[in-house]
């Protein structure tokens, strides 16, 4: 009977909704640990930045490459370029394929296809080697791959400034959806293929700026929002309902924006399958705040991991000087809870996700908690929480450099794979291969 009333219990507390910040201290302690920590990079930076998981059960990773030695002896040209990693499902490295021209390319996320083939995204400079051309500084950079990382075919869109995408999605019809921001100043308004004013001279610097193609690569609209100052997207899905929902940080007070709350916002946009802005809603405070990636929960709620350095209006519970921050809005773009996380100096969270028993776990970086011997020292913190943010564990990956924890998902079988970047030289990382190298982390 006792065992029938606990389980009773926990049972309402899980259903409870993200507003409660209730801590269920009967919970057993969760020991996890990282199983493997593995290094791949060569004697100069290499970072990565997304990871997806592949239809064999395996996984790709993206990111980008200054190196032409260690693993990436395949890479000839000097400079940035983007790389793609295939893993085999027991975490082996099974290929890596390079892509870009002679000047700086970086390559943020990866997603596979129906056809086993890849679709990349990312930012240019070149104008030779794997790109078709380029319109400026930094252009938008889609690339499409076959199953093995072949090169099907390239397409840039950008303008006279720097032009940047982070994230892509492969969406219900077919194609494709990617975003990142569009800097309109040097564009002179243009960028809105589609719509009907498409020239908005009244948007200035940068701008969220969304793309979708079919799935030949072909430009079916693209669409910009924002105001006259600095705004940038980082992360987009596509809901449960076909609609698309942006986030990033917002510096702009006008045009898009309707309740701005000062310095430099979380901004979310939810727009229609055609590209109509259908609400936005900016969270923050005072300071600086972004939006770094985004998930619709098993609720049909959103949920936004992210930074912030604001300790008023919106975040009430503030922690240090820079904390990590999750925000969950309703259907609707209400803001029902925002939680600081971390400690008393230095966090951020860059990626979240959600387990299939609604557990959220979430990665960034912490410097709260300092190395004597580098006061520059910056670990992986990887956190654990119920569907509500209530926190589990905080499990640290610790070397005595700067690590970067840059992207998270779970596979079929509930393992946690991590990736980013790290400088370090001890600690729980490998021997290093050179300045900087790229991770790939296991935590069960």
């Amino acid at each position: 009977m006792r065992f029938i009333i606990i389980l009773f219990c926990l049972t309402i507390f899980l259903a409870c909704s993200p507003n409660s910040h209730t801590d269920w201290v009967f919970l057993p302690p969760i020991r996890g640990s990282w199983e493997t920590v593995n290094t791949y990079g060569g004697s100069k930076e290499d970072i990565a930045h997304g990871i997806s998981i592949t239809s064999d059960g395996g996984f790709v990773v993206i990111g980008n490459t200054m190196s032409t030695d260690g693993n990436f002896l395949i890479k000839d040209k000097a400079g940035s370029d983007i790389f793609l990693m295939k893993f085999t499902a027991s975490n082996t490295l099974e290929w890596t394929q390079v892509y870009g021209g002679s000047k700086d390319d970086r390559g943020y996320d990866v997603v596979q296809l129906l056809d086993e083939g890849f679709a990349l995204v990312g930012y240019s400079k070149s104008n030779d080697g794997d790109l078709s051309g380029n319109e400026g500084q930094h252009d938008n950079w889609v690339i499409r791959t076959d199953s093995n990382g072949v090169l099907l075919w390239q397409k840039s869109f950008g303008f006279l400034g720097h032009d940047h995408a982070y994230s892509v999605i492969s969406t219900s019809d077919g194609g494709l959806f990617f975003n990142g921001f569009l800097d309109v100043t040097a564009s002179n308004g243009q960028g809105q293929e589609g719509k009907r004013n498409h020239l908005t001279k009244k948007h200035g610097e940068g701008d969220f700026w969304c793309h979708k193609l079919d799935s030949n690569g072909n430009l079916q609209w693209r669409r910009y929002f924002g105001g006259t100052s600095n705004d940038r997207s980082y992360d987009a899905i596509e809901t449960n309902e076909g609609d698309f929902i942006l986030t990033g940080s917002s510096e702009s007070q006008d045009v898009n924006i309707s309740n701005p709350k000062g310095g430099y916002d979380i901004w979310v946009v939810k727009i229609d399958a055609t590209g109509t802005l259908l609400w936005e809603t900016s969270v923050g405070g005072s300071g600086y705040d972004v939006g770094n990636a985004i998930i619709e929960t098993q609720t049909g709620d959103f949920l936004i991991a992210g930074q912030t350095f604001s300790q008023d209006k919106d975040i009430t519970n503030p922690l240090g000087s820079s904390d990590g921050i999750l925000v969950w809005l309703s259907s609707e773009g209400v803001l029902m809870k925002a939680q600081n996380m971390g400690e008393s100096k230095f966090d951020v969270l860059n990626d979240v996700t959600q387990r299939a028993d609604g557990t959220i776990l979430a990665v960034g970086n912490s410097s709260s908690i300092q190395n004597e011997n580098n006061p520059f020292d910056n670990d992986v913190t990887l956190y654990y929480a119920l569907s509500n943010g209530s926190l589990i564990s905080t499990h640290l990956l610790k070397g005595d450099g700067l690590d970067q924890g840059e992207a998270i998902t779970v596979n079929s079988r509930g393992s946690v794979i991590v990736v980013g970047s790290t400088e370090s030289r001890s600690g729980q990382f490998p021997t290093s291969k050179g300045n900087k190298d790229l991770f790939v982390a296991i935590w069960n």
